[in-house]
């Protein structure tokens, strides 16, 4: 495997000196064919026999090896000779077994459940994969120097769990053990036939051997180059080779215990490689005692010294030139026996299996910890992951195009690169649909999201509003105070807007972004870590003010002090996967490595108590989970909150600017007290300073005359106080809400009084003002206001307030202005006289300008 010229040789004794010496930029490169020329050779006539012949080829090739006798079985059936073996073994051993393929079982199937299936929206319709497993599955495991019962367990429970139909295992001269082992791993049927003819039939099918879809297990040179002849007939899971162990330790590791994990690797075959890469030349000659002193007393020392030739030490200065030694030969077995395990463990990239700390043993993992034992060697790890029921399962993408206007521009792209590849039937085919598309040069594609219940959304603005979830109820109450009556049926989820034409379309928050910015919706809420998580290009209208919270690190309390690049290569479950690796993308950077992020839909903050993860991304509002969890934030990677946002190519960009203008006018409801009062039409435009959340700034009043203005004035500038506070004003607005002719001549006649004495008209109603009057200098107001102070009993006596009641010749005003501001309120005005109890205050006449509108 290695020139022995530099190897340290093996006596007649077997006494062992010492690993040989490598420094660091010695070490060789492990990477290489793992199909031998000779056993290609060896291998091709015979698979092409069994393929050829079937069943004759395959018992004279098992006649011929030794491994069957005339008239044998050649099959062993799972009911018969399986479960005979099963019985025949010890309860404790059966008790073995049986627990093992129980750990193998539960990690396969934790494996299944984290895949899933998905369904994507696209222009006009969706598109998705499912997964599947193959019907029929093959596992191969060796039977020659040493039986194999492990391998039949991680092979065949897998394949199992994956959920194959039909599960056939080949092992060639297989003892009780084995054929129990099997048994227990719930396999059809057993072959009792090896090497290359054994793969073959697996391949092909021979006699009452039926043909599988995949084929997968170790074996030796001549099993490797018969995968290799049978790959493009069936699936297999690598091409294996001689196994490889990498032990990285430092001074805190025994050395008794790294020698007799390179021996339990040295002993699985004379190709093996046992190698160790250590700190000191002191450990190093320990674990040298270590390895001579075990051998002597190994009874598979024979093949163990003979690949001890192939192994070596290298002496480093640091980890960080172990970590560069590991990921060079990516080799099939890691062992790491320092002090700070775990964070070496995240610095290293390419591996079969790793194996983090002194207590995790390789052999553990041979022997059905959970993980499968089935791993890439020669270097293939850097390409290649091991056997796991990912290797039983396919892919199978489908799409469904059902709307051809909508995919109009995904018709007219895949016509015009099949005419840019020249390939014209393409195109040809393409435009066939595109002649049901007409508007498919550029507009958005719209998804069918009704049902038959709603035929007619097809022309309607979509807007696409959280389902569920902590900002779904706002939106509601958006839509209810814009304006947007509609009727959403208990358990659908798309409503009709009667007063608009707008269709909505309640979707899952995290989805929302997504259908946006592909066009399926024109308009939508969600959030800003929603959006940045899509990863899609939407126009942001405006944001909305509530749902606000922050995405930020969280880390134990007891790290509180870390900083976020200590954190570089570690462990992180969130929700929010894309925007977590753009954040540690320039981390792993300048620190030289990958760090973990791992997908969680929910619960993130247990992740660490639960020891998934070294640190969490995720939503901060209040921080009350964060601390009950024992977190403490390190860094915010996003603010966020809701905002509207919508398609940049919708055809419905008016009704979009309308929908916007609503909201925004009840966000201004929510920082703006309204004020109402009744103005001469010819100075309306000066008049108006913003929209209502329901409509336009005015509507026609009753007199034809006058219009009715609403503008709006900062909450906390305007005091809101009932203005029927006289018996005088209970009986004006008493008078005008009251219907009858005697009300109506008494109405008639007050009328003519106040034009005759220039009051103002009782019909219109108060002006609730600030306590400085700043909203009075705007009003377009002529004539003196006439002022007289409330009784006390309307006073507020908790704030020790006063207030006025102003009359003009248009405005009744009513104003509060506290003791010690009564002094300013009175400079922006001049006073007359006093008349009695009556002052008179004379306003400026001004009308609106840029300035009071930005007010």
């Amino acid at each position: 495997f290695f020139p022995s010229a530099r190897c340290t040789r093996i006596s007649d004794t077997m006494s062992f000196a010492s690993l040989r010496r490598l420094r660091p930029d010695e070490v060789p490169a492990v990477r290489r064919d793992p199909v031998e020329p000779k056993a290609r050779a060896a291998a091709e006539p015979i698979v092409e026999a069994v393929r050829s012949e079937g069943e004759p080829a395959l018992r004279r090739f098992a006649e011929r090896f030794g491994e069957l006798s005339p008239g044998d079985a050649l099959v062993y059936r799972r009911e018969v000779e399986l479960k005979a073996a099963w019985e025949s073994i010890s309860q404790e051993e059966r008790n073995c077994l049986a627990r093992t393929a129980q750990r193998i079982r539960h990690f396969a199937r934790s494996q299944r459940s984290s895949a899933s299936e998905i369904s994507v929206p696209i222009p006009g319709g969706e598109a998705g994969h499912t997964l599947a497993p193959v019907e029929n599955a093959g596992c191969y495991a060796p039977g020659g120097r040493y039986p194999l019962p492990s391998t039949v367990l991680m092979t065949a429970v897998t394949a199992r769990v994956a959920g194959c139909a039909r599960v056939c295992v080949a092992s060639p001269r297989p003892t009780a053990v084995t054929l129990a082992a099997a048994y227990i791993a719930e396999a059809d049927q057993l072959i009792p036939v090896g090497g290359a003819q054994a793969i073959a039939a697996l391949a092909y099918g021979a006699g009452p051997i039926g043909a599988c879809d995949a084929l997968v297990g170790p074996g030796n040179m001549y099993v490797t180059a018969a995968k290799s002849l049978v790959s493009g007939r069936v699936a297999i899971d690598m091409l294996a080779g001689p196994s490889e162990c990498l032990v990285i330790a430092d001074g805190s590791a025994s050395p008794a215990v790294v020698a007799a994990d390179l021996l339990a690797q040295a002993e699985h075959d004379p190709a093996a490689l046992p190698a160790l890469v250590c700190l000191t030349e002191e450990f190093a000659a320990a674990v040298d005692r270590e390895l001579a002193a075990q051998l002597a007393v190994l009874p598979t020392r024979e093949v163990a010294a003979e690949a001890l030739q192939n192994g070596y030490t290298v002496v480093v200065a640091s980890l960080d030139e172990a970590v560069a030694i590991n990921d060079r030969l990516a080799v099939e077995h890691v062992e790491l026996h320092v002090k700070e395990s775990m964070a070496l463990a995240r610095r290293l990239k390419h591996y079969g299996g790793l194996f983090v700390g002194a207590g995790a043993a390789e052999v553990l993992g041979d022997y059905g910890a959970g993980p499968n034992h089935t791993l890439p060697t020669g270097g293939t790890a850097r390409s290649f992951g091991g056997l796991s029921v990912f290797t039983f399962l396919r892919t199978r993408t489908w799409m469904r195009v059902d709307d051809a206007h909508a995919a109009g521009t995904m018709i007219s792209d895949a016509k015009r690169l099949g005419e840019m590849e020249g390939l014209f039937g393409h195109a040809a085919a393409a435009a066939a649909r595109l002649a049901s598309a007409p508007n498919g040069t550029g507009s958005p594609s719209k998804r069918d999201v009704s049902t038959k219940r709603w035929d007619t959304t097809s022309d309607r603005l979509h807007f696409a509003l959280p389902k569920k979830g902590r900002i779904a109820e706002k939106c509601l109450q958006f839509l209810k105070a814009s304006g947007l009556e509609y009727d959403r049926p208990e358990r659908v989820d798309v409503a009709l807007v009667r007063n608009l034409p707008i269709t909505l379309v309640f979707l899952p928050a995290a989805d929302i972004a997504k259908y946006v910015g592909e066009g399926n919706v024109d308009l939508g809420i969600t959030g800003e870590d929603i959006i940045a998580e899509a990863g899609v290009s939407v126009e942001r209208e405006m944001a909305l003010g509530f749902g606000s919270c922050r995405l930020s690190l969280l880390v134990p309390t007891q790290h509180a002090s870390a900083r976020a690049s200590d954190y570089a290569g570690c462990r992180i479950v969130t929700s929010f996967p894309e925007v977590t690796r753009a954040f540690f993308a320039p981390l792993d950077a300048a620190a030289g490595c990958a760090t973990s992020i791992k997908f969680v839909s929910g619960s993130v903050e247990a992740a660490c108590k639960l020891g998934l993860a070294d640190a969490v991304v995720d939503l901060v509002e209040t921080g009350t989970t964060m601390r009950a969890a024992g977190l403490c934030e390190l860094e915010t990677l996003l603010e966020t909150q809701a905002c509207l946002i919508s398609n940049p190519h919708s055809p419905h960009r008016e009704l979009i600017a309308k929908i916007k203008a609503r909201i925004q006018g009840h966000l201004d409801s929510t920082k703006y007290r309204l004020v109402q009062y009744n103005a001469s039409r010819a100075i309306l435009p000066q008049c108006a300073r913003t929209v209502h959340r329901r409509g336009e700034a005015w509507e026609p009043a009753h007199c034809s005359a006058r219009g009715q203005v609403r503008p709006h004035h900062a909450r906390q500038k305007v005091a809101l106080h009932p203005p029927a506070r006289g018996p005088r004003v209970r009986r004006r607005l008493r008078d005008g809400a009251q219907q009858g002719a005697r009300r109506a001549r008494r109405r008639a006649h007050r009328h003519r009084r106040h034009r005759r004495d220039g009051l103002p008209d009782p019909k219109l109603p108060l002006i609730v003002c600030s306590s400085r009057l700043e909203p009075l200098e705007m009003l377009p107001t002529a004539g003196s206001i006439q002022s007289r102070p409330l009784a006390r009993r309307h006073c507020n006596k908790r704030r020790s307030v006063a207030f006025g009641l102003a009359r003009c010749p248009r405005w009744l005003v009513l104003w509060r202005e506290s003791r010690s501001e009564q002094s300013s309120a009175r400079e922006v005005c001049t006073r007359s006289p006093p008349l009695g109890r009556q002052r008179e205050m004379v306003f400026p006449y001004r009308y609106p300008t840029a300035s009071h509108e930005k007010k």
